[in-house]
């Protein structure tokens, strides 16, 4: 665990410290010297995924009026979540407890033990699907980006999938998140380029004389429609469904309390 311990200051002030018992992991990181822009680079970052790259399929499945309600109330329920969370964070923090990770908060909010261990249980079954998924898919990407450049090449997909593997195992290495700021930062201006480049492909082509004919009615089956419905749903839950906040807001420097 990286718990902390109050110790007073010289001005009579009172900030968090790592304790004597803290492994060195979390010493490292509650000296964090982030600042609040650090902070968004991280949050951005970890939410702007390849979910959020299906939300047109999403709505596709569910139709625009419950698509975008749907939308509007699950990212409305996971600002107030966030806000809770943070505000218990705060809240742990002023009394000397600054969790660096979601399964120290949860095991002082719910109580320890068993708790402890489902939470570590369900975070890394997540984390797992996720990075082999990731892997995967960047090596697709760059398998598809490879093959227009170079269509009779001798690169095959097992290949970029040890490329990409291999990169993320050296990033792994780094020892905080505050250490990905540069990196979040340029997957940030790369995500913003993206959603520029896109929306104004959407609109040309939305204006276009020689636009494909546009068709927005939902599928006439009732399987498919209820099939669809849910994995829209799946869709938005996961784009939302991300409790990295801990570890994200700890990048910051620690707040003087008194």
């Amino acid at each position: 665990g990286g718990p902390a311990i109050v110790a007073a200051a010289g001005n009579g002030a009172h900030k968090p410290v790592p304790g004597a018992g803290a492994d060195a992991g979390a010493a490292f990181v509650l000296e964090s010297k982030g600042t609040w822009w650090h902070a968004g680079f991280h949050l951005t970052t970890a939410i702007v995924g390849p979910t959020v790259l299906t939300l047109p399929y999403a709505l596709r499945g569910m139709g625009w009026a419950l698509g975008i309600t749907t939308l509007s109330l699950i990212a409305a329920v996971t600002f107030y979540e966030y806000s809770l969370m943070s505000r218990v964070l705060d809240h742990c923090e002023a009394r000397g407890r600054r969790h660096i990770r979601f399964r120290e908060l949860a095991a002082d909010v719910l109580g320890s033990g068993w708790m402890f261990y489902f939470v570590v249980i369900v975070q890394t079954a997540i984390n797992t699907g996720v990075s082999i998924g990731s892997i995967l898919l960047a090596a697709d990407c760059i398998e598809i980006m490879y093959s227009s450049l170079a269509p009779n090449g001798p690169l095959k997909l097992y290949h970029f999938i040890i490329i990409v593997a291999v990169v993320l195992a050296f990033l792994s290495q780094l020892p905080s998140f505050h250490s990905l700021r540069h990196i979040n930062l340029v997957s940030l201006l790369l995500s913003l380029g993206y959603t520029i480049l896109v929306s104004a492909a959407c609109i040309r082509a939305g204006l276009s004389k020689n636009a494909p004919a546009k068709f927005y009615s939902l599928s006439s089956s009732k399987s498919e429609q209820t099939f669809n419905a849910f994995l829209s749903i799946s869709i938005l839950a996961s784009v939302f469904g991300n409790g990295i906040l801990p570890e994200i807001q700890v990048t910051k420097r620690p707040k003087l309390c008194g």
